[in-house]
């Protein structure tokens, strides 16, 4: 789940979010949903109601944004994700500074879920960007 706090009246904010998302090719059906459920990969469940990740059974303690960066990624799992589109999905704005932001939280991100195992990081730097997968 994701609480966005704004001025806005909602239908409006709703409306903008649905427009980045398609904008960037995102599908919003896809995102919302599986952000109300839990998400299983081998030694990783990312429950998007409780905003609970589970390495090997136990808590790992994330940031907002961290989570949010994870669960966007996990639900678009196998597919190439762009620094930019990362940004503008869990961020909700572009900048100068976009480029080291993904960077620096996929860093601190990979470090925290990464089971030690072979195959065990989720997350791999491809050309074009980012992209989760299980193996």
């Amino acid at each position: 789940m994701i609480i966005i706090k704004s001025k806005e009246p909602k239908q409006e904010l709703e409306e903008k979010i649905l427009q980045i998302l398609k904008r960037e090719h995102i599908d919003a059906e896809q995102f919302f949903f599986s952000s109300q459920y839990e998400l299983t990969f081998r030694h990783l469940t990312i429950n998007g109601k409780t905003q609970q990740v589970l390495k090997n059974g136990r808590p790992v303690p994330l940031t907002r944004i961290e989570f949010n960066l994870l669960l966007f990624l996990a639900v678009h799992s196998g597919r190439v994700l762009s620094k930019e589109e990362l940004f503008c999905a869990v961020w909700g704005r572009s900048s100068e500074d976009t480029l080291k932001v993904v960077t620096n939280t996929i860093s601190n991100l990979r470090k925290k879920i990464k089971t030690g195992e072979d195959g065990g990081d989720y997350i791999h730097t491809v050309r074009g960007g980012y992209v989760f997968l299980e193996s």
